[in-house]
């Protein structure tokens, strides 16, 4: 039977990434004796809503969500914004409505990259951030129009951590850490938060203390994350698995790409 994909090319390096991607998934597939997978192309994006005054084509979420997996190239343009100067974003109201609750961010150092870091253990570099991706200081922007400015004087943005979501996330977390450990890894999770300050922080990190008595083979570790950040710069090569909030996610992700040759480098899924 053959599996289904619902290619989203979107902006930009999107639509070269995708057709990239897809022409290697093929000839993988091909080499391997598997059928090709059938590609369901779905319209979305900033020039499309530049383009039509929508962010996705009509039935695009839910043909998305029929198939097998989601192929994301690359949505936004800077200049195409909402009236109150977001960006479009209609890859985070499909994460919010399939709950797509944990964003996978390998950062590795691969031959022949340049590192910006001098130390030579950078080449060791090998740790994989995993964000929660549904709800987190992202919840108001799931879907536009949740937060608003009052009067043009406040705005209040709801940085909302459930339980049900949370449980999930860190014992996902604690698997892969598990499957990494298989191959050779340190098996080490690092709950990233700033559970010092927040009280849905806190939560957040009673609930990984919580998980975590389920995988007495896996270590645990704290971090808080402006300390985190540090780290990933002082000695990235010590991490493994870093599990953490939608918005802190979104930051070091980017900052550990950074450490092994940029975006390009760093896939996330």
């Amino acid at each position: 039977m053959r599996a289904t994909i619902s290619l989203v090319k979107g902006d930009g390096i999107g639509v070269d990434v995708s057709d990239a991607a897809i022409f290697l998934a093929q000839k993988a597939m091909s080499k391997a004796g598997v059928p090709a997978p059938e590609i369901i192309e779905i319209a979305a994006g900033a020039k499309y809503y530049a383009e039509t005054g929508v962010d996705i084509e009509p039935d695009g979420e839910k043909r998305a969500g029929a198939a097998d997996a989601i192929f994301l190239g690359a949505i936004g343009l800077p200049q195409i914004r909402h009236a109150d100067g977001t960006e479009i974003s209609p890859h985070l109201r499909l994460r919010d409505r399939y709950q797509l609750y944990a964003g996978i961010r390998p950062v590795k150092a691969y031959p022949n990259t340049p590192m910006p870091l001098a130390d030579s253990r950078t080449s060791k570099i090998d740790l994989v951030i995993i964000r929660e991706s549904t709800e987190g200081l992202f919840y108001s922007a799931a879907v536009h129009g949740r937060s608003k400015v009052i009067d043009n004087a406040v705005c209040d943005e709801t940085l909302r951590i459930t339980r049900a979501t949370t449980e999930k996330l860190h014992d996902f977390a604690f698997r892969f850490a598990g499957k990494r450990k298989a191959k050779g890894h340190a098996g080490q999770v690092t709950c990233v938060d700033k559970a010092n300050v927040f009280t849905s922080m806190a939560f957040f990190r009673q609930i990984f203390d919580e998980v975590s008595a389920h995988y007495p083979d896996i270590s645990k570790t704290y971090s808080y994350v402006d300390a985190a950040a540090l780290d990933l710069i002082r000695q990235p090569w010590a991490a493994d698995v870093l599990v953490m909030e939608n918005m802190f996610g979104d930051i070091l992700s980017d900052l550990a790409g950074g450490l092994v040759g940029g975006m390009g480098m760093a896939a996330c899924g």
